[in-house]
């Protein structure tokens, strides 16, 4: 049996530590309903499961308010809902339904922030390790990344060294500012090939040849 080693009273909600380590954040009025006190024995696998019950309607509006305001991956609802305190099978139960219902794809949410952040000037590389940061599979994101167009970041890094070349101080050796500019692409995430053609373009459409 487990034991609640500590109980403290936060702004609307209880903090309950059991075993001196695992933490439980009780709102004020689950609380009342059942009292917890420092000492006591509890069985956490029931306790959960009589928190989930209670806790599960308003955990889901939390993840579907999230959704509604953007896109988010699997790990980003679940870490938000970690955050605010609910347990481990409250927020599965609620990753469940959400999946189930369509509201929550990694697939789809991958594809989508791949279209959004080519827009904004970034390459496959700078993307592909925020996919990686969001909780997106390998499988996922090199799906996602399939549909980026080869030309299109071209493109892209090349009105990026363009304004670069503009902004490029009188006198500035030519290979520095080359240099300077190959390394704000790859900061971007885009490769060398890409980078480099993109450079040699912006030169191009600067001096008309």
């Amino acid at each position: 049996m487990d034991v609640i080693t500590d109980v403290k009273r936060e702004r609307g909600k209880f903090r309950i530590t059991v075993n001196g380590s695992e933490t439980i954040l009780v709102p004020l009025a689950l609380f009342r309903e059942r009292p917890l006190e420092e000492g006591a024995p509890i069985d956490l696998e029931a306790y959960d499961q009589w928190l989930m019950v209670r806790q599960y309607r308003f955990a889901l509006d939390r993840a579907v308010a999230a959704l509604a305001a953007r896109p988010c991956s699997r790990k980003e609802i679940e870490d938000k809902l970690k955050r605010i305190g609910y347990r481990p099978c409250t927020i599965e139960m609620v990753l469940y339904k959400l999946e189930r219902e369509h509201l929550l794809d990694d697939g789809d949410f991958a594809r989508q922030w791949v279209a959004a952040r080519a827009r904004h000037g970034l390459g496959r590389q700078r993307i592909a390790q925020e996919l990686k940061q969001k909780g997106i599979t390998a499988d996922e994101a090199e799906e996602a990344l399939a549909d980026m167009d080869e030309e299109e970041q071209i493109h892209q890094a090349a009105l990026l060294a363009e304004k670069a070349l503009r902004r490029a101080k009188a006198g500035e050796e030519p290979r520095k500012t080359a240099a300077r500019i190959l390394a704000m692409l790859s900061r971007r995430g885009f490769g060398y090939g890409i980078a480099k053609e993109a450079l040699e373009r912006a030169r191009e459409e600067l001096t008309g040849k």
